[in-house]
């Protein structure tokens, strides 16, 4: 990992989760997913890092089972680039929102779950406030992995809190995103 990777990671992902706080981002649905009262502005953490970096390690394409950390994987061909992995797979996690829809209830249930959004649900998740990410070249692919402190997609629990944004949010503002 280097810092242009992290930062790709982080700027695509604060980018989307803007885009979903200020009602502009698309839901399969039809619509526009609801605007966000306190979406926090995420910020990179090199420890949570760290859990990233062991699972991309060991090259196989599936969930870890990191106690406490959200976690999102992504697979390319061998040999891709690490910046474009960090960009690519941020935008297809969040891409299950126009593909598959959320729509207006934004409590996490099992219908969602089965829905398969959880990528994007996880990169929304409201008190969601630090990532660490990795892109690993493998053998046979690049893997893409990033966890999420605080975990999302707990069941029955609101993806996010609906309303003006930043209208909710505890100290300053930027971009309809809290800045903690």
């Amino acid at each position: 990992m280097n810092d242009q990777i992290r930062q790709k990671f982080l700027d695509v992902h604060n980018e989307l989760r803007s885009l979903v706080a200020n009602g502009k981002a698309e839901d399969g649905y039809g619509d526009y997913a609801p605007k966000a009262a306190a979406m926090n502005k995420l910020k990179y953490d090199c420890d949570v890092e760290k859990y990233a970096v062991k699972h991309a390690a060991k090259c196989v394409f599936q969930h870890s089972n990191t106690k406490g950390l959200g976690e999102n994987v992504f697979m390319r061909g061998p040999a891709y680039d690490p910046v474009k992995a960090a960009e690519d797979a941020s935008r297809s996690w969040f891409g299950e929102l126009a593909q598959r829809g959320v729509g207006k209830d934004l409590t996490f249930s099992m219908k969602l779950f089965n829905n398969k959004v959880g990528h994007y649900t996880q990169m929304v998740w409201q008190s969601t406030k630090v990532i660490g990410c990795a892109v690993q070249a493998c053998p046979k692919m690049s893997l893409a992995v990033c966890n999420y402190k605080e975990a999302g997609n707990m069941l029955n629990a609101k993806i996010y809190e609906t309303g003006a944004p930043c209208s909710k949010c505890p100290g300053g503002c930027s971009e309809g995103l809290c800045v903690v």
